[in-house]
């Protein structure tokens, strides 16, 4: 068996993030795997990627609109003799869904990491992702959320749909529940559409001064953000530190991390937090609420007062030691070791 992993970019994302632990993990189960990036303007994790020891392929175009990119992909499952191709992200969807008609010998399966997209919104795109979808033999699912509003859009059928959670590298991440050392709260998304960070900004406005906000990452939405924080005079206490590769180190330095999504197919920042004992608080929204339960609080979505009243219920330390501890439990059940044997057991009954 030989995997080739196809993803639209290595951006800051769940799904990126994902394939970066997944991949080292189903080669230490001892089968061949690697990866095809189709665009690599904007990577984060590229170079992460080739540290942990795996093959890169990158395209001559580099640009995830080509029309060369499906006979490039098909170029290189043939040239590599790869027996499984795996798409993740749309335009990575789309490409090797043309590229099955190039190379019907291959198995072709795809994850979902989302229960919402902007295609969604226009029903014209549902003719597009029909095709799409019906071109995989099998499409695996991040959450059950995922799994229900994907069979919804493109009437697939549920059989051909399998969820696998998502897992984290319980290594790099784990912890031990932690008493309450200050006011320090961090939030660890990209900024995108489907992110809410404007509520958690709008929460700090009413929290008392002591209590200052990290926010890591990049994207679309951050000039957004920041005006909003200089129009609230919050610059002293809301910090950008932008893309860092030190995620766990700063969970574990955190008292509080926050999850702010419109929509979420998973939550892997919310899990990863939950891991390392920092109490976590997330919108109460499928898939993001799935994963971390009463292990964490919960809170309505874009709601600052419901925000604001969840965040200092943490201040009762026993309370908050007790969601440390609850989150590490829950974490342990999310290993990325078992999510990579639940692909590969896809993987082989899809090649019978």
């Amino acid at each position: 068996m030989k995997v080739l992993h196809i993803i639209t970019s290595l951006e800051l994302g769940g799904a990126e993030k994902l394939l970066l632990d997944l991949i080292p993990a189903q080669k230490k189960q001892g089968i061949e795997v690697d990866l095809l990036v189709l665009d690599t303007k904007g990577e984060k994790f590229l170079e992460e990627y080739r540290k942990r020891g795996i093959k890169v392929y990158t395209l001559k175009p580099n640009n995830k609109f080509s029309l060369k990119n499906p006979f490039e992909i098909a170029k290189i499952i043939k040239e590599n003799g790869y027996t499984i191709a795996h798409a993740h992200l749309v335009h990575a969807q789309i490409w090797t869904s043309v590229a099955k008609y190039l190379n019907k010998k291959v198995v072709y399966i795809t994850t979902e990491h989302s229960t919402h997209n902007r295609r969604r919104e226009k029903w014209i795109y549902k003719f597009l992702d029909k095709f799409i979808y019906k071109s995989y033999v099998k499409v695996i699912a991040i959450s059950e959320a995922t799994a229900k509003e994907l069979v919804k859009w493109v009437e697939l059928s549920v059989k051909k749909v399998e969820v696998i959670p998502n897992g984290v590298s319980l290594r790099a991440f784990i912890g031990k529940p932690k008493e309450r050392k200050g006011n320090n709260m961090i939030m660890i998304s990209r900024f995108h559409p489907s992110k809410d960070h404007l509520t958690v900004v709008r929460a700090m406005e009413k929290l008392p001064k002591d209590y200052m906000l990290t926010l890591v990452g990049e994207g679309e939405t951050q000039e957004a953000v920041k005006r909003e924080v200089l129009m609230l005079n919050l610059s002293n206490r809301v910090q950008f530190l932008g893309y860092s590769n030190s995620v766990a180190t700063l969970l574990k330095r955190s008292d509080i991390a926050i999850q702010s999504s419109n929509f979420e197919g998973f939550g892997l920042s919310a899990l990863e937090a939950m891991a390392t004992g920092t109490p976590t608080v997330v919108s109460d929204i499928e898939g993001l609420a799935d994963i971390v339960g009463d292990s964490g609080l919960l809170f309505k979505l874009g709601d600052v007062d419901d925000l604001v009243e969840k965040i200092t219920s943490l201040e009762n330390s026993r309370f908050y030691y007790e969601k440390s501890k609850a989150g590490i439990k829950k974490s342990l059940t999310y290993s990325i070791e078992e999510t990579a044997k639940k692909y590969i057991d896809v993987y082989k009954e899809e090649m019978k």
